[in-house]
C-alpha cells in the first residue's frame, strides 16, 4: 500500500516541477524585441507583438494547462477508483477491525489526495490564466 501511495504522489506532483523553468520567462523575444528600433521593426518582433500574450507554453491554453487537466484528470480517475475500492473492502470487513481501519485509511487517503490535486490544478489554472496570461 505504501508503494501505491508513492506512485500516486509521484505521478501527481512531479510533472508539474518539470514545468518550473518555463514559468521564469514567457516569451524569450521581449528582450530581443526591446533593445532598439532596428530590431523591434524586425518581422519577426512584429509578429511576436501581433499575437498579444497568448503563449504556447503557458497561456490560457499553453501545455502547462493541457498537461495540467490530463494529469489532474488521471489522478481524479484513480482517487475515485481507490474510493470504490475502500468502501468495498469497507463493506466486506465483516466486522474485522483491521480491515475496516485499512478500508478508511484507503478512503481518507483517496478523499486528501483528490483535494490535493484539486488544489494544485486550481492554482495552475490561476497562474496560467491570470498571472501570466
Amino acid at each position: 500500500m505504501n508503494k501505491l501511495k508513492t506512485l500516486f504522489l509521484i505521478l501527481t506532483f512531479v510533472p508539474f516541477l518539470s514545468f518550473a523553468p518555463v514559468l521564469a520567462d514567457s516569451n524569450p523575444l521581449n528582450a530581443a524585441c526591446e533593445t532598439n528600433d532596428l530590431t523591434r521593426a524586425s518581422a519577426v518582433c512584429q509578429q511576436s507583438q501581433s499575437q498579444g500574450t497568448t503563449d504556447p507554453i503557458s497561456g490560457p491554453n499553453g501545455i502547462i494547462s493541457v498537461a495540467a487537466n490530463i494529469i489532474a484528470s488521471i489522478t481524479g480517475i484513480g482517487a475515485v477508483i481507490m474510493i470504490v475500492l475502500g468502501a468495498f473492502a469497507l463493506a466486506t470487513s465483516g466486522g474485522n477491525a483491521e480491515a475496516t481501519k485499512k478500508a478508511r485509511q484507503r478512503i481518507t487517503g483517496a478523499l486528501i489526495g483528490l483535494v490535493v490535486v484539486a488544489l494544485a490544478w486550481a492554482l495552475v489554472r490561476l497562474i496560467t490564466d491570470r498571472v501570466i496570461g
